[in-house]
């Protein structure tokens, strides 16, 4: 089951996260990307970046249950 959605590109060698601290950053931690409730909210920030970014919503999922 989904448990939130991450503003996630592609890069070289895998994915970075749109980070939480500062508005436009990215991390290669995903559990230090910011998280959205929804596929809707993440797909609106990630449309919301300059086109350079080329972001994407990417639902995760709780592993931990």
């Amino acid at each position: 089951m989904v448990s939130s959605v991450v503003v996630a590109r592609t890069k070289s060698d895998g994915l970075e996260y749109l980070a939480d601290a500062a508005p436009v950053a990215w991390t290669d931690a995903s559990d230090h990307a910011q998280h959205f409730q929804n596929v809707r909210d993440a797909t609106r920030c990630a449309m919301r970046l300059p086109s350079r970014f080329r972001a994407f919503a990417l639902p995760v999922t709780d592993l931990a249950s």
